[in-house]
């Protein structure tokens, strides 16, 4: 794989380069559905030492600063300099996959606030042509939800990217799984509501307030949350989102029941 191969997530492009054959290839088998042809402004370059001493992958530290970022664990220092459209990353760990992932993922979290939107945690389902955002802390059942829509279409039950459009959202899917997710695919669709997940014994949705919801929002927004820089600029976007789009609290069984209550309100 070489800068030919451009990554697109939301119609936003990164060119990656990677020097290790191996770990390029295994980077284009895991992202194959959102590689395209074609330039991209923005570069990122990864070398990987597997001569050194390898050391397993930790989630590394992240320091912001005007247009760049500083990324540092043992193993692994990475930079994205925003203003020259340029992401470096160096690696000397065991598991360079994991690592490369977490890095493009924080690539994308900080293109998608630049392009106007957010990179959010839940999962996204296309039903009935909309798309409906699921929300909560891990283990609060986006898996679940996923699984069990068997009829529908999942983006993605981890990571999603949120864009304006006019006077509506649109919704994407990305390429952020692993093997205890459900494989995501390369969609998009309008976002028609949000739903914060609750697992209980019964199926009902409620209306949220809209302090509520920005408040569980922003908790679901990784990277971009952690930058105090960003936090005026956070809510305000949040704000933008429910002007158009509603949010309810849904309590679910581990079915998929809970579309019939969905079905019902959007109705």
């Amino acid at each position: 794989m070489d800068s030919a191969h451009t990554l697109i997530i939301a119609g936003i492009r990164i060119a990656i380069n990677c020097k290790h054959e191996g770990l390029s290839q295994a980077l284009y088998r895991k992202y194959q559905p959102f590689f395209t042809r074609g330039n991209s402004a923005f570069q990122v370059k990864i070398t990987w030492d597997h001569t050194a001493s390898l050391i397993p992958f930790i989630t590394p530290e992240i320091s912001f600063q005007k247009n760049t970022i500083q990324l540092s664990s043992a193993g692994f220092t990475g930079s994205g300099d925003f203003a020259r459209k340029l992401g470096e990353l160096i690696l000397e760990v065991a598991n360079p996959l994991d690592a490369v992932d977490y890095f493009i993922r924080v690539i994308y979290a900080l293109l998608s606030y630049e392009a106007g939107g957010i990179m959010v945690h839940g999962a996204g389902i296309l039903h009935n042509g909309s798309g409906y955002l699921f929300c909560g802390h891990s283990g609060s059942g986006k898996t679940t939800i996923s699984r069990s829509s068997v009829n529908e279409e999942v983006l993605n039950d981890d990571l999603v990217v949120l864009l304006p459009d006019e006077n509506l959202w649109r919704m994407y899917s990305t390429p952020f799984w692993n093997p205890t997710q459900v494989v995501p695919k390369q969609l998009g669709a309008v976002l028609t509501a949000i739903y914060y997940l609750i697992q209980d014994e019964s199926v009902y949705a409620e209306p949220m307030k809209p302090g509520q919801a920005l408040a569980e929002l922003i908790a679901n927004i990784p990277i971009i949350s952690g930058n105090p820089d960003h936090s005026i600029g956070l809510i305000e976007r949040g704000k933008e989102v429910f002007r158009r789009v509603p949010a309810y609290r849904l309590h679910f069984l581990p079915d998929d029941s809970f579309w019939r209550v969905i079905d019902n309100r959007s109705g």
